[in-house]
């Protein structure tokens, strides 16, 4: 028999939220204004909404019991499109204003459940994360369950030995001599330098802070009385609410935040030899292409040569097609490429960032944006081959004049 805990004995009680706001820049072009990362597929069969839902409902939580907050109406569209044929109530997806943050936005969700739930256990989760739902994430979430139904505001962490990932989180500091499954917070710690980060790694003190929160509807509303959530109310303003009373419930399961186009690359199925990952309902050939992540949408015929170590996004993205070629390594940065994006400062046909000698063909494409990032000696031609398909092709070899 499975020693996997659920939460069915307390599901008529416990509500999930799901936020779902965002601005799309972190996996740029993929994600944007329109559809930030949430709404964009995970892989096969999921969106990173749809599979966060799935997630948590695998455990016990009712499907008439999770709530959505995004904010802006596209956001409710996509929301409502990819969510209510699963389950999900359309009167459940909540429209919010898009000042406020992820405090803010567990603040209004937990007003909205308690009016239909006074008593109402609420776990708070992302909805752009990877992880792996094993025995040890289900025992961290019914543990923190448990804390939450007995006044205590909880906050679920992992451990991992993965130092990037340690480096690119926050972390919560715990007491060790609790003999209880969770423990009490101590404080937090933001994204440790190297030397701090290799601190935090052997004195096991500490665990990521996953942003994932249980607490009762009426434990956040009584702590959040004295905030003006008008006004914008960071997350840690929240936690400092909740005082002593804090807890925390660890796990050691997989976890990824999934903020850059790398991270995304390591959380895909990638081809036993040559390590390449390919996301998105497009066509995507590939020859001599190596440790590369590809991403096309319906209606695009991706081609690639030689590409290396780099993700290849094809999107469309305001009826504009854009194509960015982004080394791997770089591709914290994509969120500058958003920018501009956004703010229309890049070149109609092509843009670098300390990418050199690359080449875009002229094409029949009115709309086309080509975007380099830390790449040198590509080459992006575009063709529309029909009113159905557009044909890219890239390569790392610049053709001669």
């Amino acid at each position: 028999m499975s020693n996997q805990k659920t939460l069915t004995e307390v599901s008529e009680e416990t509500y999930l939220l799901v936020v779902a706001g965002g601005e799309g820049t972190r996996l740029f072009p993929i994600s944007h204004e329109s559809c930030p990362k949430q709404f964009c597929r995970l892989d096969a069969d999921n969106t990173f909404i749809q599979a966060t839902v799935k997630r948590f409902v695998n455990l016990g939580i009712r499907l008439a019991n999770v709530v959505v907050v995004v904010t802006n109406s596209n956001q409710q569209n996509l929301a409502k499109k990819q969510l209510v044929p699963m389950g999900v109530l359309s009167q459940n997806i909540l429209l919010i204003k898009p000042t406020y943050d992820y405090a803010g936005a567990m603040i209004v969700g937990a007003k909205f459940i308690a009016s239909l739930n006074h008593d109402a256990i609420i776990v708070n989760t992302p909805s752009d994360q990877h992880i792996k739902a094993d025995i040890s994430f289900a025992n961290a979430i019914a543990t923190a369950s448990k804390s939450a139904a007995a006044g205590y505001p909880t906050i679920v962490g992992v451990r991992t030995t993965d130092m990037v990932t340690v480096r690119g989180c926050g972390h919560a500091k715990f007491e060790t001599t609790s003999n209880t499954d969770c423990h009490k917070v101590l404080g937090f710690i933001e994204k440790p330098d190297e030397a701090e980060a290799d601190r935090i790694m052997r004195a096991g003190d500490t665990a990521c802070n996953t942003g994932i929160n249980v607490w009762s509807a009426q434990t956040i509303l009584n702590a959040a009385q004295g905030l003006d959530i008008e006004s914008g109310v960071k997350t840690d303003a929240l936690m400092r609410e909740f005082g002593e009373s804090l807890r925390l419930a660890v796990g050691e399961f997989g976890w990824f935040d999934c903020g850059t186009l790398n991270a995304l690359y390591q959380i895909s199925q990638q081809t036993p030899n040559h390590r390449n990952a390919s996301l998105g309902e497009g066509e995507v050939n590939r020859h001599k292409c190596q440790g590369s992540l590809f991403w096309a949408p319906e209606g695009y015929a991706v081609h690639a040569t030689n590409i290396r170590d780099t993700a290849v996004i094809v999107n469309t993205i305001n009826g504009q097609t854009v194509v960015a070629v982004v080394r791997l390594d770089s591709s914290q940065r994509v969120k500058e490429l958003a920018e501009d994006f956004h703010g229309r400062r890049m070149l109609k046909n092509n843009f670098a960032l300390d990418a050199n000698n690359n080449m875009v063909a002229r094409t029949e494409i009115d709309d086309l944006t080509v975007v380099f990032m830390s790449v040198d000696h590509h080459f992006v031609a575009a063709t529309k081959v029909s009113d159905e398909e557009i044909v890219i092709i890239v390569s790392n070899t610049v053709p001669a004049a």
